[in-house]
């Protein structure tokens, strides 16, 4: 089965050989490839909507793995018994929605290793989420789908917890890209051109002296800062 480039790069993360849970499954595809191509010998795929875990459901017979990946209507991971999934899928939705599906969860997630997300939105605040409760983020990846950039990032629970802080830099890029690049200079580039038009426009409208067009000028120049420490390494 071809995968979006999007999803490929989520399977590639996955941890080898544990049982694991996609939270919102969608019709079953990343179930099935995880259980395909050897990744995980089990999965629990779990959806709140009976129309999608119907088609899922389909597809899994079709693919002759009812065996080996169990279907579930879940909202997150409240029907899941701690301890039967060792790792996790949960990608494809808002960034404050996985937030709340990790906070409502922590009985599953204490007992698992690595797991892979990949929120859709809210990046950096969700990064930020992440480092004031108790998770280490172990690798952020970048990429590129569809004219679109999107950003999985495998993590673990370690319950060392971090003080309330603002976004830093490291929350809105992911401190190992801007150590090892791995794409996110095509990002800043992306990014800043983004920021160009968007200040363009609220000059335009607003003036200079504006509580948005500042703060894009001040996005725009840590997009430049980080730019820098990239080139210097």
């Amino acid at each position: 089965m071809r995968l979006s480039d999007r999803l490929e790069n989520i399977l590639e993360l996955v941890p080898k050989g544990l049982v694991c849970a996609d939270i919102g499954c969608d019709h079953g595809f990343m179930a099935i490839e995880l259980v395909s191509r050897g990744i995980s010998p089990k999965v629990i795929a779990s959806d709140l909507r009976t129309g999608p875990l119907k088609r899922a459901r389909e597809n899994v017979e079709k693919a002759g793995l009812s065996d080996k990946i169990e279907l579930i209507i879940s909202d997150g991971f409240e029907k899941i018994e701690p301890g039967t999934v060792k790792t996790a899928v949960i990608a494809g939705m808002g960034g404050m929605l996985i937030r709340d599906i990790l906070t409502n969860g922590m009985d599953c997630i204490r007992q698992m290793d690595e797991f892979i997300v990949q929120p859709q939105s809210n990046i950096p605040e969700f990064r930020n989420f992440l480092r004031q409760s108790g998770f280490e983020i172990v690798r952020n990846n970048i990429l590129i789908d569809a004219e679109k950039y999107y950003f999985p990032m495998k993590i673990r629970y370690t319950g060392k917890t971090e003080p309330a802080l603002n976004i830093t830099p490291e929350d809105r890029y992911g401190a190992d890209l801007i150590e090892e690049d791995r794409g996110l200079s095509d990002y800043l580039d992306a990014e800043m051109g983004s920021y160009e038009k968007i200040l363009e426009k609220l000059i335009s409208e607003s003036g200079e002296h504006n509580e948005r067009t500042e703060e894009i000028r001040e996005l725009m120049d840590l997009n430049r800062r980080i730019r820098s420490r990239i080139n210097k390494d």
